[in-house]
């Protein structure tokens, strides 16, 4: 087993930088954790508990919950990447 750690005051309160994680095995349950700028959390939080069908809660750009399946990580990775795309598309 490999232990990392992470100073998560200067990482997870970046506003400007996406984070999604995820930890548990790939077709059982597990946790994740998405944080970012809080608008963009708050819009995509609830669909990636949905992908994950899990329940999860968030405030101030951190979106957390339990997962009952990760089977579809791969997807709730897409969907950020895709919503990343449109919002720095809007801002040109």
């Amino acid at each position: 087993m490999r232990t990392i750690y992470i100073n998560t005051q200067t990482l997870f309160n970046r506003h400007d930088t996406v984070i999604f994680l995820t930890v548990g095995e790939e077709k059982g349950a597990g946790l994740f954790l998405l944080t970012g700028p809080e608008d963009m959390v708050t819009e995509v939080g609830p669909w990636v508990s949905e992908l994950l069908q899990g329940k999860g809660a968030g405030k101030a750009g951190c979106y957390q919950g339990k997962a009952n399946s990760l089977v579809k990580r791969a997807e709730a990775a897409d969907l950020l990447r895709e919503h990343i795309c449109k919002l720095t598309a809007g801002e040109e």
